[in-house]
């Protein structure tokens, strides 16, 4: 049997063709459509996040100027107490001289 392709045949695989590309042309509306969708939340959120970066070397910035500021606290403390202990040694031996002396 020889198979032979009609006109009418010809005409249905036309339509079938037609009515599968209006599905895809649909499906990719659709999801062009969720891509812009994101596209503009994706910006939001990236704007959020910049805005909150800054946000953390403001307060990334306050530290080290609360560090700098403790550092030299520190050394001050230190300073005092290596002269507290110093003027305590030259007490210290100045009281065992007077009792030397007696």
């Amino acid at each position: 049997m020889d198979e032979y392709i009609t006109k009418k045949d010809l005409e249905e695989f036309r339509n079938d063709i037609k009515r599968y590309m209006g599905i895809l042309s649909e499906d990719f509306q659709y999801k062009l459509g969720f891509v812009i969708d994101v596209q503009d939340e994706i910006k939001k959120d990236v704007k959020f996040l910049k805005q909150d970066v800054s946000a953390l070397k403001q307060d990334v910035s306050a530290l080290k100027q609360d560090v700098t500021v403790l550092k030299q606290d520190v050394k001050e403390i230190r300073e005092e107490l290596i002269a507290h202990r110093d003027n305590t040694e030259i007490h210290d031996t100045q009281i065992k001289r007077k009792r030397k002396l007696k």
